[in-house]
């Protein structure tokens, strides 16, 4: 317990820290955005990024890259097929089974008339080098309103009845013909065949919102718990927040109301600057604790809220501002996602320009914040980008980041037009370096190096080294942010480092090991 509340204290104490320098991902000469991440349960160190990529003058492709080794290097890029002639591909979502298998889906239509298109569903189970031919999973003509807007995924854990059903929640085109619903969609073997589509927001009706999806997650007993905005006049004359949920496979359905949404709170229609975002993950440490992130302006300038619930989402706590600049300072944050590690710390990112100079127009980095106790309280806002970008206006087609907890870490993947085209980014955030606080063999500790190094030069210790011909070393300060990384040498070289107190880890693919030592 002392060394948690000792680590608590330092992360609480830094404020707009930067991390390591932003990696590019598979830089390139076009235009990028809508960027989707998931990081692999059985080995943290396996990333999957996804993204539209321009590949004609009008129409983009599917980009797919993975890395093995924490997002330091990434693969030339895999791209999915269009299934027709002159379709274009959006909206990517990626998840990874708690077996370590990579699930994506994306939309492939066509952009001019949405006349013709579907969501595709496809897989990997090499860590993201390989997919599977896609799989059609709900087509345009569903439904009058068009549900293939928005396909997020989610899959059931829990080893109980419905375990390996993965979910595809869909919303109405934004110009479909009215009335616009939620949409599920599901399959119980692999995403090889799925469920006719079946409306969601019956008794919860999504009704007058403006552009509102549903956003899925499953608990670890089971329950599918998806997220969205409702309007019923008859029910209240506030939009409301609410979550449906069920607890047999997507058959039945109960609701609950999360919070009513503050009357012009939230981002209204055409606004070129901000993204109206909303998440909802749940713990797989603990089946009855939710997390709810959200975007609105309820003190007058765009703010991150969270709230979370202890009885599956029955309850939910009061709202709580996640950003911790100034209030009412006339800087916006928005575009907000998160999620938890396995063993339940949640993270959340999102767009910030608190660092810029000119108000709502400012350049922005990627802000974020953590909580060690379910959501109930954050960690001091940290900036995990280190570059300024410029605002990309408007903000459709780079209106979605990526945000995973794999293990201990931090993972965010964005777009920015830095260098003046929208390119793709990465960088990373260590929590809790300090080996020792959980009980799990990730974190045993051993003898990496010597605990006191007074050269600029150490050597790995050869127990650890000898026979390996796969291994990564990374270095960090005490506050989680990397120093140093190098793949299978182990010779260090410290000369650039100043002296202090630093955790190196040493990754096997398979197993970390931390350790604390002394730079002097």
């Amino acid at each position: 317990m002392r060394i948690i509340l000792i680590f608590i204290f330092l992360s609480s104490s830094i404020r707009g820290v930067l991390a390591a320098n932003d990696i590019p991902v598979n830089p390139n000469l076009t235009w990028n955005g809508e960027i989707s991440l998931a990081v692999n349960p059985l080995n943290p160190a396996n990333c999957v990024v996804a993204w539209m990529k321009l590949t004609t003058f009008t129409t983009a492709s599917i980009a797919i890259s993975y890395s093995t080794n924490s997002g330091n290097t990434w693969s030339e890029p895999v791209y999915l097929p269009h299934f027709s002639s002159g379709f274009t591909s959006a909206d990517p979502t990626l998840i990874c089974s708690g077996n370590g298998v990579f699930y994506f889906a994306y939309i492939d239509y066509n952009n001019i008339s949405l006349s013709a298109g579907s969501v595709y569903v496809t897989r990997s189970t090499d860590g993201g080098d390989t997919w599977t031919t896609p799989v059609q999973a709900i087509d345009v003509s569903a439904a009058p309103d068009k549900p293939i807007d928005r396909p997020w995924l989610a899959m059931d854990n829990s080893n109980g009845v419905n375990h390996g059903m993965i979910y595809l929640v869909t919303k109405s085109y934004k110009d479909a013909v009215a009335p616009h619903h939620i949409y599920l969609v599901k399959s119980g073997d692999g995403g090889t065949t799925w469920s006719s589509a079946k409306v969601l927001d019956d008794f919860l009706p999504v009704g007058a919102t403006s552009n509102t999806m549903g956003v899925p997650c499953v608990t670890i007993n089971g329950a599918l718990v998806v997220n969205y905005l409702s309007y019923d006049p008859s029910l209240s004359l506030h939009v409301r927040d609410v979550i449906i949920q069920s607890n047999d496979g997507g058959q039945t359905f109960t609701g609950s109301i999360i919070s009513e949404i503050p009357d012009n709170s939230i981002i209204p229609p055409g606004d070129s600057l901000f993204q109206y975002s909303y998440a909802i993950s749940a713990n797989p440490a603990d089946s009855n604790n939710l997390v709810h992130v959200f975007t609105d302006r309820r003190n007058g300038d765009w703010d991150i809220w969270g709230n979370y619930s202890l009885d599956a989402g029955i309850t939910w706590s009061t709202t709580t501002r996640l950003n911790d600049d100034p209030v009412g300072n006339g800087i916006g944050q928005d575009m907000c996602w998160g999620g938890f590690s396995t063993n339940g710390i949640y993270a959340v990112l999102w767009r910030d320009r608190r660092d810029g100079t000119s108000g709502q127009f400012s350049p922005y980095r990627i802000y974020g914040a953590y909580s060690l106790d379910h959501g109930a309280t954050f960690s001091a806002n940290l900036a995990l980008s280190q570059t300024l970008a410029p605002l990309s206006i408007p903000v459709t087609g780079n209106d979605f980041l990526g945000a995973c907890m794999g293990d201990s870490t931090i993972y965010g993947v964005w777009a920015d037009k830095r260098n003046g085209l929208n390119q793709e980014y990465f960088n990373s955030y260590k929590i809790l370096p300090v080996s020792g606080i959980f009980s799990s063999v990730s974190h045993q500790t051993v003898q990496i190096i010597p605990a006191i190094i007074t050269s600029a030069t150490a050597v790995i210790n050869p127990r650890l080294t000898s026979g390996m011909n796969n291994f990564q070393v990374t270095v960090f300060d005490l506050i989680g942010h990397r120093i140093l990384y190098q793949v299978n040498s182990p010779f260090l070289d410290l000369s650039g480092i100043p002296a202090g107190m630093y955790i190196i880890e040493f990754n096997t693919g398979a197993t970390f090991y931390h350790q604390r030592f002394i730079l002097e």
